[in-house]
């Protein structure tokens, strides 16, 4: 039974977080969920298919596996049904968003709401005063 946690490119989705400030978010995550880490797995640079995790996981069977963010799943199709395939029995946690679970349906559901989030229009703040932004919602519930 081992348990890692895994730090990728700094580039997370809409975030920018070097690899010692993951390490730092996981580690903290570990502590509040009381989970103690045993291996830190280190993706290489520019890369989301978490091949080095699959690969070490053939080897070590891993059970859990903590990452910081659901940002950090694979993107690409190919990658995501393979780690589909070779990591479903393992328990997922994702320290930023809070979330846990295991197999198929849990990841396809994180997967889900990553393109949700990546459709979704951003709104700069520095430009929009909370008048304008009441006004946006009671435009959206009017849609609905």
């Amino acid at each position: 039974m081992t348990t890692a946690s895994i730090t990728t490119d700094i580039n997370i989705g809409p975030f920018k977080i070097p690899s010692n400030g993951q390490n730092m978010i996981m580690n903290n995550y570990a502590e509040r969920n009381k989970i103690a880490v045993e291996l830190v797995i280190p993706e290489p640079f520019k890369s989301n298919a978490l091949a080095t995790t699959q690969w070490l996981h053939k080897d070590l069977q891993l059970t859990k596996v903590i990452l910081c963010s659901i940002y950090q799943l694979p993107q690409k199709k190919e990658w995501f049904d393979e780690l589909l395939i070779n990591m479903n029995n393992v328990e997922f946690h994702f320290a930023l968003e809070g979330l846990s679970g295991t197999g198929r349906k849990f990841i396809l559901s994180c997967i889900k709401e990553v393109k949700m989030f990546e459709s979704a229009k951003n709104i700069n703040s520095s430009e929009t005063s909370w008048s304008d932004l009441f006004k946006m919602m009671r435009e959206q519930k009017k849609i609905r």
